[in-house]
């Protein structure tokens, strides 16, 4: 018995020892009137809120399925084995939108007892089964027979269109395998399935095991029959049905780790097989890097890569069978660089699932992270290994940077948030998680060493293979395989509470020459926050570099009060650079500190710049930091390391966004003189370009078309939008590269009106690549005109575009600057329509184009029209939350730092 389980037996016992003394209501949903005396059968009358009732457990599934692309719905078996603790006369388990023809229970003996089903009695299909007469405790099997709707938003067995044709695909993460069939949809629930799929002749059907047979049926239908998985839980369960391409890739050979070889294929909709290659082609590599990390074989039987025409995320890890957003697997001519990059990375993040996720679960979606942060941490910890020297090793501080300004707000939430509804889940899946959480990782990986955090690792994968886990035992793996219990704590600070450590430092000089170092830790907080800064302290895995008399060295040490201070005894610091290993924490400077550092910026490593300019940047909207320091620090930044200058250039972008209209032309002059010369320097060598430099010089010229004085190519660019397009005549496709294409399109739709408003319309109609027909509709809802944007709400609510296309143009039209207050009426006359089309996870989502205004009037407004409209976006309280508060803030940074940049811009302050 593994440590998990022993301690799940635990929890058992104890909820059969409460029931029997008739405990209160609250956890598991149970109620006073549960059972009466101690022989007899329970039969719980409140339904589960949360988790379902101990006592009942799921040991094996047996699902059969008859399906056909072209129909509306399916029809299915559930045999589901199933271990009861006591005698239940009730069972609570998950339906959602299906029909129950009946229900039995089969036991050991033969003898079947009838269940009486009654569905959505709670929120997220909560259902129960009341039977004939008590089931005993034991081993019996609960036989369902049902018919169900495919969904039409992208959630459970749901059906997509693409050129004609239908597929059908499944998105179960987080609780939506309830939709394709009635069983017990937890995590915390790993069992083996086996699965029996009939089919129309023609179509290539693929669930996460080896196919064992196939056997023609009359009327043209073919039963596919599949090998019994290893344990997994319901939402990793997968199937895909339809006219996809298959591409049998060479088996994934043997090595040390693993005596057999592993059959692999990919699958994209029909006429684009040939685009899995460049993804197929590097999957043998990653895995083997993933095995050696893990020193854990693949787990699973096959693996096979699903592109379908349409999903809600990018990628889901399902065991043996991991299903893509097309876009984010399938690479051709027309995918530029840095899109390359991302769906590689995708790819590797959904490989290392494998292992985290899917051979150790969590228990509980409060511990999603445990999933989503390590598999971003191992995801570029793999592109580096592949990769070298492509700034994948920096990723992970990128990405939680990104993740800092979600960060900062009020209602920003903990990496292992509560969980108290089902609506709380789909919460869990944002930045925090994902970035935050894998910068947190990657922060004490350092912190312990990349070997001591690696055999933490390796003993979780032992200690929890097929099984679940929570916060607690990663906690306990990573320390005794570190052999470092004093990190738990530090650990759990950052994980358990919201919120970025700000540190003050300051350096003082004594008169005997001796210096001083303070670091005083508060929550950062910027401009208008209601944060109460001195609130909170982190037990921070400090590193700091010095430079003084002794030289250059680094001082580590872990911060555990509000104050620490670090004597010096060889004399004052020259300068002091407080973030030396890429941790997730800011820093503030005096004036002459932050001027200090950035006269020696070229002598901090890539990673301290980055750490800098962010920290800088957080200092100046904190109302800590004169726009002097930031502008110089930026400028010190644009001769960094490619990602350094592109994080400069996000930040400048970011200023130039807040300035008035009239007030950009010092931030213009600002622009050209810092950044021309660097992309002048890269375009002379433009065709000796290596990846990274590529990805500078595109966005430089983005942000020069944007920003600079670019009047004459920004025209040239917009006829070569039209060119590619066929505004007039035929279309070029030669005249806008891959890297261009978002750009073209923009200043195409600024500049053309009417006449390229429909020729961009009808491209994006015809294309098969998904990417570009994402681009187009966004930019033309942020561009257009008015007569444009109006005829642009109306197209969308026809049937070439999907529920999430139409979402996405509602949410984007609001980012179109010129015509906001019209878009903002359309939105809400049309919003009803809409987010009925809506994918689940989207629809919550939606409230954050309150985010959108930058004004008290219309923020109010925005926010009384989505909790006016809550029945229709269940869950939208973060979401709404967050957006309020970020349109907060960027009134009260407008209304305290504006002038001050525009005054710096200009050079009306001295330095």
């Amino acid at each position: 018995m593994s440590l998990n389980r022993f301690k799940t037996s635990i929890l058992v016992t104890a909820a059969s020892l409460a029931l029997l003394a008739a405990c209160g209501p609250g956890e598991g949903g149970q109620s006073e009137d549960t059972t009466t005396a101690e022989n007899e059968p329970v039969r719980l009358e409140t339904p589960p809120a949360g988790q379902l009732p101990e006592g009942v457990r799921p040991t094996a599934y047996r699902l059969n399925l008859t399906t056909d692309p072209a129909q509306d719905g399916f029809t299915g078996t559930a045999e589901i084995d199933i271990r009861l603790e006591e005698p239940h006369a009730r069972i609570w388990l998950h339906s959602l939108d299906q029909t129950i023809n009946s229900a039995v229970v089969r036991l050991d003996d033969g003898t079947e007892i009838e269940g009486t089903f009654e569905g959505s009695l709670a929120d997220g299909g909560v259902s129960k089964i009341d039977f004939a007469e008590p089931v005993p405790a034991g081993n019996s099997t609960l036989i369902i027979d049902y018919r169900a709707p495919y969904n039409f938003g992208l959630a459970g067995l749901y059906k997509a269109t693409q050129n004609g044709r239908p597929y059908l695909a499944t998105q179960m993460e987080p609780i939506d395998a309830r939709r394709m069939f009635p069983g017990f949809d937890e995590p915390r629930f790993k069992t083996p399935w086996t699965l029996t799929v009939t089919a129309p002749t023609g179509n290539q059907v693929i669930t996460n095991a080896p196919l064992t047979g196939t056997t023609q049926l009359d009327g043209g239908m073919v039963r596919h029959s599949f090998a019994t998985t290893r344990e997994i839980q319901s939402y990793l369960v997968a199937l895909a049905v339809g006219p996809y391409d298959m591409r049998e890739g060479a088996p994934l050979a043997a090595n040390s780790l693993r005596a057999k070889q592993v059959p692999f294929r990919g699958f994209a909709p029909a006429g684009k097989g040939d685009q899995l290659q460049v993804a197929m082609n590097i999957t043998d590599e990653m895995v083997d890097q993933q095995e050696t990390y893990f020193n854990y074989p693949y787990p699973y039987a096959k693996l096979d890569l699903i592109a379908v025409p349409d999903f809600a995320y990018g990628a889901m890890e399902n065991a043996g069978a991991i299903i893509y957003r097309e876009s984010a697997l399938l690479i051709s001519d027309r995918t530029p660089v840095d899109r390359q990059r991302g769906i590689l990375t995708t790819h590797a993040h959904e490989l290392a699932h494998q292992w985290f996720g899917n051979l150790v679960t969590p228990e509980w979606w409060n511990d999603i992270w445990l999933n989503e942060a390590f598999a971003t941490w191992m995801s570029y910890k793999t592109m580096d290994e592949i990769y070298p020297d492509q700034g994948f090793d920096r990723a992970t501080q990128r990405r939680g940077i990104a993740a800092m300004g979600a960060d900062s707000l009020k209602n920003a939430r903990q990496i292992r948030n509560p969980i108290e509804r089902n609506a709380d889940i789909n919460d869990a899946f944002d930045g925090i998680t994902y970035s935050k959480g894998g910068h947190v990782l990657s922060m004490f990986e350092s912190y312990l060493g990349v070997e001591e955090f690696r055999e933490g690792i390796r003993l979780h994968m032992k200690r929890f293979e097929d099984d679940a886990a929570d916060v607690d035992d990663f906690m306990q793996s990573v320390a005794e395989g570190s052999g470092d219990n004093g990190v738990v704590e530090s650990f759990r600070s950052f994980i358990f509470q919201p919120g970025i450590p700000y540190l003050n430092v300051e350096t003082t000089c004594n008169e005997d020459e001796t210096g001083l170092i303070t670091v005083t830790q508060q929550r950062y907080a910027p401009l208008g926050s209601q944060i109460n800064p001195d609130g909170q302290t982190w037990q921070v895995p400090f590193s700091m570099r010095i430079d003084g008399p002794a030289g250059d060295q680094t001082v580590r040490r872990m911060l555990t009060g509000k104050t620490t201070e670090f004597p010096l005894e060889a004399g004052c610091a020259n300068w002091v650079m407080p973030n030396a290993a890429g941790g997730y924490w800011r820093f503030n400077l005096s004036d002459e500190n932050w001027s200090a550092l950035t006269d020696n910026f070229d002598t901090l490593s890539a990673q301290e710049q980055l750490s800098m300019l962010d920290s800088v940047s957080a200092s100046f909207r904190a109302g800590d930091a004169p726009a002097r320091a930031l502008l110089d620090a930026l400028a010190a930044g644009a001769q960094g390391e490619w990602d350094v200058a592109l994080q400069s250039i996000k930040i400048a972008r970011g200023l130039y966004g807040s300035l008035p209209e009239q007030d950009r032309g010092g931030m213009t002059d600002w622009v050209e003189e810092t950044y021309r010369p660097v992309y002048e320097a890269l375009k002379a060598r433009e065709d000796s370009l290596g990846q990274d430099e590529t990805l500078l010089l595109s966005d430089l010229y983005v942000a020069l078309l944007e920003m600079g004085e670019m009047d004459e190519e920004r025209s040239e660019l917009a006829d070569r939008a039209d060119s590619f397009i066929g505004v007039e005549g035929e279309a070029d496709p030669s005249a806008v590269s891959p890297e261009e294409f978002a750009a073209a399109m923009k200043y195409g739709a600024l500049n053309g009106g009417e006449a390229f408003y429909e020729a961009a319309l009808d491209y994006a109609r015809n294309t098969s690549d998904q990417r570009e027909r994402s681009i187009v509709l966004s930019v033309l809802a942020q561009n257009v005109g008015e007569d444009e944007l109006r005829a642009l709400y109306e197209e969308i609510s026809g049937e070439d575009w999907q529920g999430q296309e139409a979402w996405s143009v509602m949410q984007q039209s609001l980012r179109n600057d010129a015509n906001r207050e019209q878009a903002w009426a359309l939105y809400q006359a049309n919003f009803n329509d809409v987010i009925t089309r809506t994918p689940e996870i989207r629809k919550a989502q939606s409230a954050g184009a309150v985010a959108s205004f930058c004004e008290a009037e219309a923020v109010t407004e925005a926010k009384n029209f989505f909790v006016t409209n809550a029945d229709l976006i269940p869950g939208y309280e973060r979401s709404l939350a967050q957006a309020e508060e970020a349109a907060n803030l960027c009134s009260a940074f407008r209304s305290e730092k504006i002038d001050e940049l525009s005054a710096a811009l200009s050079g009306d302050i001295e330095d």
